[in-house]
């Protein structure tokens, strides 16, 4: 009796003395992610479908419109309506295809910017379907792409990719690291920024700056950019840029504004 005692002695010793298990660290995510209340999640997944785009592209009631109206020796493509689609596509479907480029009816998805969304959080895109499940239905369904000579053109040339194909090119691909402290403005970054001076944030050639330039501007000089459009010293910028900071990064909490901005000055003090 007294030998079982100490070996249970020294068991409960021994199993008191093992480490615990480290609780698993927090997604990076926008404000609002870790809420676990259903109608806030779908309140934090309608301020996405601004900040990521998603009305940008498939217009502000989400039910779809033309891409290339204004240029039409393009297509014409069409972003879905999704006020339609998404009822008939189940989650994994609508992740594969945010997450891959990947469609599941068709060869080939355009446009879609499925190279940055590969990058989201899982509670941040948990909540973007879940607050698309909750759109009512309106409008007609959009028409399938139809691919012009210049598309064609493009195309063959690799100026012109199918989302997919983006996605391949551009996996494991993302912003400098800078350091723990400036992960969440990188992630930002990441699913947002990269859409135009590329998954580095470099730019390109003749079309967009490396955006090493915000280390140029006050935290005030940014915050009448990033939600007004106005540049450095009234500096004539490109519509598209003043779209982008009224419709969506406007959207964006001060303290995610203050994140993005304290990563991109971290940024350009790197070198590049």
């Amino acid at each position: 009796m007294q030998l079982w005692w100490i070996v249970a002695f020294f068991a409960a010793a021994a199993c008191q003395q093992q480490p615990k298990s480290a609780a698993k660290p927090a997604s990076i995510a926008f404000d609002g992610a870790s809420v676990t209340e259903a109608a806030a999640r779908v309140a934090h997944g309608q301020r996405l479908t601004w900040v990521l785009g998603c009305r940008g592209c498939h217009g502000k009631d989400l039910a779809g419109r033309n891409f290339t109206q204004d240029e039409p020796q393009y297509g014409p493509v069409y972003a879905s309506n999704l006020t339609l689609v998404v009822p008939h596509t189940s989650d994994a479907a609508l992740e594969r295809l945010l997450r891959t480029g990947e469609h599941p009816d068709r060869d080939n998805l355009w446009i879609m910017p499925s190279e940055l969304f590969q990058h989201l959080s899982a509670p941040d895109l948990a909540a973007l379907i879940a607050y698309l499940r909750t759109v009512p239905p309106t409008g007609q369904p959009t028409p399938l792409p139809v691919l012009s000579a210049a598309d064609k053109k493009e195309i063959a040339t690799g100026e012109y990719k199918p989302a997919a194909q983006l996605v391949s090119e551009t996996r494991g691909v993302m912003p400098t690291d800078a350091g723990p402290q400036y992960a969440l403005g990188r992630y930002m970054t990441s699913v947002t920024c990269a859409e135009c001076p590329g998954p580095r944030l470099e730019g390109k050639k003749g079309d967009t700056p490396d955006l090493i330039i915000a280390g140029a501007y006050s935290r005030d000089e940014f915050e009448q950019l990033i939600t007004h459009g106005i540049a450095k010293g009234g500096r004539k910028i490109h519509p598209l840029m003043v779209d982008v900071a009224r419709n969506r990064f406007s959207r964006l909490t001060p303290h995610e504004r203050d994140a993005l901005y304290a990563y991109l000055k971290a940024r350009a003090k790197r070198p590049q």
